[in-house]
C-alpha cells in the first residue's frame, strides 16, 4: 500500500518541477509565427517590392516569394512582417525592439554590388532592421541572385546590435535582380 502512494507522490512531484522549467525561448507572451514579408523601397527615380509567404509554415508547401527588381542607386527600405492570418508583426516587433533585430545579408554574388544599411533603432540605440538604406552599385549586364533577411529574438538586455541571437524567429530568401539602367 506505501508503494503505490509513494510512487503517486513522487509522480505529482516530478510534474509540478518540470511544469516550472522556463524554456530560453519562452518569450513571456504568445509567440505568433512570421508568415508573410513584404519588402519596399524607394528611389528618387524607382520603386520596388517583394513579397515572401509561407502560410503553411515551415514543411509544407514551397514559400511563394516575388524577385526585387533594383536599379543602381540609393533606396529607403521598409520591412512589414506579418502572420498568415494576416495580423501585423511589424508594431510588435518595433515595441519590442530591444529583444528583436534584423540582419540582411546580400548572397556572395551581390556582396559588391548591394549594400544594405539599417536606418532604424530601438529604444537602447541599437539597429533594428524595419527600417533600412540600400546602395545598388552600377552593373555590365544584369545580375540574378538572393538576399537572406534574418530576424533574430533575444533575451532581455543580451542584444548587442552586432551579432545574431541563438533563437531566430524567421529566416527568409528574397530573390533580387540588379538590372542595367
Amino acid at each position: 500500500m506505501k508503494f503505490p502512494f509513494a510512487l503517486a507522490s513522487a509522480l505529482v512531484l516530478l510534474l509540478a518541477v518540470s511544469s516550472c522549467e522556463k524554456h530560453s525561448t519562452d518569450h513571456g507572451d504568445e509567440h505568433m509565427v512570421p508568415a508573410i514579408f513584404r519588402l519596399l523601397l524607394v528611389s528618387q527615380t524607382d520603386t520596388a517590392t517583394a513579397t515572401w509567404s509561407d502560410l503553411d509554415g515551415p514543411g509544407g508547401n514551397q514559400p511563394q516569394t516575388t524577385t526585387l527588381q533594383l536599379r543602381p542607386g540609393t533606396y529607403q527600405g521598409r520591412l512589414e512582417i506579418f502572420t498568415a492570418d494576416g495580423d501585423t508583426l511589424t508594431t510588435v516587433i518595433r515595441q519590442q525592439g530591444t529583444e528583436h533585430q534584423l540582419f540582411y545579408t546580400p548572397s556572395s554574388t551581390l556582396a559588391n554590388i548591394v549594400t544594405i544599411t539599417i536606418a532604424d533603432r530601438d529604444a537602447r540605440g541599437m539597429p533594428l532592421g524595419l527600417e533600412t538604406s540600400w546602395e545598388i552599385k552600377q552593373v555590365q549586364a544584369p545580375i540574378s541572385s538572393s538576399i537572406r533577411i534574418q530576424l533574430y529574438h533575444y533575451e532581455p538586455n543580451t542584444k548587442d546590435g552586432q551579432s545574431p541571437s541563438t533563437e531566430t524567429d524567421a529566416d527568409i530568401s528574397v530573390p533580387v535582380k540588379v538590372v542595367v539602367p
